[in-house]
């Protein structure tokens, strides 16, 4: 068995599973966004640690169900995790990953190599308006 598939085993089976709806806690009362649409926002576009569970949080600014796509891309990895479900309005939620150990080692080993894009389409069930936003997350040690 090569390396390659090994790793490529480990990684499709362990290393993207997310969840939709994590609260994220902050320091302060209100989220603040900073990528935003008119009804989703980002809450922070900067670098991502490297850790065993990784987050991206955002926030919607009405009541809305959420759509969740995220991928890791970078050498031997492949495929992506996508969730649904209803967010509050101005409640803070993420969408996360956990990464396999083998793949965790690679990413802290050569950071510029991998990065999270996430893809978030949030619909107002009140009036139907749809609004996607999309960023590709850098990551660091």
């Amino acid at each position: 068995m090569s390396r390659t598939s090994r790793i490529g085993s480990f990684v499709a089976g362990v290393a993207i599973v997310g969840a939709l709806l994590l609260p994220v806690s902050g320091a302060s009362g209100a989220p603040t966004a900073h990528k935003s649409g008119a009804i989703i926002n980002y809450l922070s576009t900067a670098k991502i640690k490297i850790a065993k569970t990784m987050t991206v949080p955002f926030v919607c600014s009405v009541n809305c169900d959420v759509v969740s796509t995220l991928k890791v891309k970078g050498p031997f990895v492949k495929g992506a995790d996508k969730e649904r479900g209803s967010l509050q309005a101005g409640v803070a939620a993420g969408h996360f990953i956990k990464p396999s150990g083998p793949l965790l080692k690679l990413m802290k080993a050569s950071p510029g190599r991998y990065k999270l894009v996430s893809h978030i389409t949030a619909t107002d069930p009140a009036t139907g308006a749809v609004d996607k936003i999309a960023h590709s997350f850098k990551l660091k040690r």
